[in-house]
């Protein structure tokens, strides 16, 4: 977690993952099934599985 949260911005080191943002997912196209850990758990479960149990609400980090 303590790479999450950084003082300083360092845009070299951040800028191929802003690139190649725009090439990964298209409106229209399947969502990839990856494992995600429940919080309350830390149990690994695959996105499939959370989609199909009800509402899954999924954070994601942001860019900014």
């Amino acid at each position: 977690m303590s790479d999450y949260n950084y003082s300083v911005f360092d845009m070299e080191r951040e800028m191929p993952v802003f690139e190649t943002f725009p090439k990964t997912l298209h409106v229209g196209e399947r969502a990839p099934n990856p494992q995600l850990e429940k919080l309350e758990s830390g149990e690994m479960v695959s996105l499939r599985s959370l989609a199909s149990s009800g509402v899954a609400v999924i954070e994601f980090g942001s860019f900014t």
